[in-house]
């Protein structure tokens, strides 16, 4: 039986895929201390219905930074939103002054719905810090998994 990090779970164990991710992550020595560098970079084969097979979404990418021992979000920001597109590149970069040990990552695909409409989660990851080697640019694709979270703006 597979339990997500945030405990979610469907009736097999299994949560659908919903698409992928692809970041880079590294670590940089600065005078002020570490700064943990994190580029969103884009997403593939999302596999959501949207209202229509030929709707083209307004697609972005909502991150925290997550204390692991604390379950607390300290970081909170957003990639600009990539307007009709199945498949953005969004080729942005964060940086965040933090030692990555004891951190995660949570990564929430969002459609903007517009003015109206409210948006939708598309999917989410999660990247556990303690278990990527920083000291080197990483690059690499994480699966988008379908979500029961809620998305407040």
């Amino acid at each position: 039986m597979m339990i997500s990090p945030m405990g979610h779970m469907d009736s097999e164990g299994k949560t659908q895929v919903m698409g992928e991710i692809k970041i880079a992550l590294r670590k940089e020595l600065k005078t002020e201390g570490d700064q943990l560098v994190l580029e969103i970079l884009q997403c593939r084969n999302i596999t959501y219905k949207f209202k229509s097979p030929d709707h083209l979404p307004d697609l972005y990418v909502k991150l925290y930074v997550v204390n692991i021992a604390t379950q607390k979000r300290i970081i909170k920001k957003k990639t600009r939103v990539c307007r009709h597109d199945r498949e953005p590149s969004f080729n942005e970069t964060f940086r965040f002054c933090m030692n990555p040990t004891g951190h995660s990552l949570q990564l929430f695909l969002v459609s903007n719905g517009g003015k109206f409409i409210k948006k939708t989660l598309i999917g989410e990851a999660y990247i556990w810090l303690d278990k990527v080697d920083v000291r080197k640019r990483v690059v690499s694709w994480h699966k988008l998994l379908a979500s029961s979270a809620q998305i407040h703006s």
